[in-house]
């Protein structure tokens, strides 16, 4: 009887052992087989027919997206639909001469964009330490045709007031105002509660007034 209990506890041991080295492989076999789940891959490319300057900016339209791409020595931007990630066109090498993206483009609006270009010429009523603009209010309402409804030279400072729908801007001529349409909405300050020693303890700086 004893060696029976022997052989028993033997095979058992075997047995046991089997279905573990099994399992071992079969997870083995899974882990190499199974595709591993990337953070981030690129998803498209599209070669540009211009070296790219350092600014992008993204407009969107009826459910389109459009992508601004600044062209070297910032002479324009290139035009890309964007609308399908996977698959990127090219609409326009730059805007016509005379709807001239060059510099750099901030929006101030869902359809309107200000264009700032340094210039070249020194201004007589300011130092060489403070180099004058040429400013383009632009109409980005149809994002793949700008169009530019003023130009302003000799630009010495610029303000944007988007909660107003109004710009600021002075040159040689003095200070000019302008009105847009539809400005850009600013969200409404949140209003905090009123602090007790228990909310000046739990955050700093507390979350309260």
């Amino acid at each position: 009887m004893k060696i029976f209990r022997n052989g028993q506890r033997f095979c058992a041991l075997a047995l046991t052992t089997a279905l573990i080295s099994g399992a071992i492989l079969a997870n083995a076999g899974e882990s190499t087989t199974k595709p591993t789940d990337l953070p981030a891959t690129v998803i498209a490319h599209l070669p540009l027919p211009q070296a790219t300057g350092n600014q992008m900016l993204l407009q969107k339209e009826d459910g389109k997206r459009y992508l601004y791409v600044q062209q070297a020595g910032k002479t324009g931007f290139m035009i890309v639909d964007v609308s399908k990630p996977e698959q990127p066109t090219l609409l326009k090498r730059t805007a016509e001469s005379n709807q001239a993206t060059s510099g750099n483009l901030e929006m101030v609006s869902p359809d309107v964009a200000i264009s700032e270009a340094p210039e070249k010429t020194p201004n007589t009523l300011t130092s060489s330490s403070h180099p004058t603009e040429t400013v383009r209010v632009l109409d980005l309402s149809d994002p793949k045709n700008p169009k530019t409804l003023e130009t302003f030279t000799k630009v010495t400072s610029l303000l944007p007031d988007g909660g107003h729908g109004l710009i600021y801007l002075t040159n040689n001529d003095g200070l000019w105002i302008l009105r847009y349409s539809r400005p850009a909405r600013l969200e409404p300050a949140k209003k905090k509660p009123k602090c007790d020693s228990e909310t000046e303890i739990q955050a700093m700086p507390p979350d309260c007034d």
